[in-house]
């Protein structure tokens, strides 16, 4: 889910909303079983490795070939490694062979709460020494 702040500017006030999206994808289908083709695992770049994986997926009876590879490092194992790549290579077949189903939620909600300041324009007549009668444009505004 992501989330963007906006805010949106009335007169010299500012409404603050939330904007709020989740999409979700499902597939229509399943991958009804799977069978190793190839696994290789050998060095990369500097002291990272790579994982190779190449698999057939059965989906409705028939068998859908896919090859996906997982660089990692020290710090993972080569059975997590491979793991990810066979799941890159399951989704891979899945975006090819089955529909897919997007759903989408898209939320904006604003804090009306703050009050606009309500301005009027008022004209006088003003009676000034020296100068004579003026007209006068005098502003208020309500807080």
């Amino acid at each position: 889910m992501r989330t963007i702040l906006c805010a949106l500017l009335l007169t010299s006030n500012a409404i603050a909303c939330d904007y709020k999206s989740d999409d979700e994808v499902k597939f229509e289908g399943y991958i009804e079983s799977v069978r190793l083709i190839d696994k290789k695992v050998y060095p990369y770049v500097d002291d990272t490795r790579i994982c190779t994986m190449h698999i057939e997926s059965r989906i409705e009876g028939e068998w859908y070939p896919s090859k996906s590879k997982y660089i990692f490092g020290s710090e993972m194992s080569e059975d997590t490694a491979c793991s990810l790549a066979e799941n890159r290579a399951k989704v891979k077949v899945m975006r090819e062979k089955l529909p897919e189903k997007l759903t989408s939620k898209r939320n904006l909600s604003c804090n009306l709460t703050t009050v606009r300041n309500s301005c009027k324009i008022i004209y006088m007549n003003v009676e000034m020494p020296m100068v004579g009668t003026q007209r006068v444009k005098l502003k208020t505004c309500e807080e």
